[in-house]
């Protein structure tokens, strides 16, 4: 299971990350680290695809696996 990740800001504070695992979460609040996380961040969702091609992605390789499934 992978982390869950939350880039917080606020009009009254400076900007904070909360991260949670299965049995943790942490709650990051250095702005040098808030800051590398954002960029981590956003160089990801730079690289994305959209949110229909994504879609299709997903259809495409849930049918190969019925395919796959069916034939063996």
């Amino acid at each position: 299971m992978g982390k869950l990740l939350w880039l917080m800001e606020f009009e009254d504070a400076p900007p904070t990350v909360y991260t949670e695992g299965v049995f943790s979460g942490s709650l990051l609040d250095e702005p040098a680290l808030v800051k590398r996380v954002r960029a981590s961040y956003d160089h990801i969702r730079a690289a994305a695809q959209s949110p229909d091609a994504s879609l299709a992605l997903i259809e495409s390789a849930a049918e190969d696996h019925r395919r796959c499934a069916t034939s063996t």
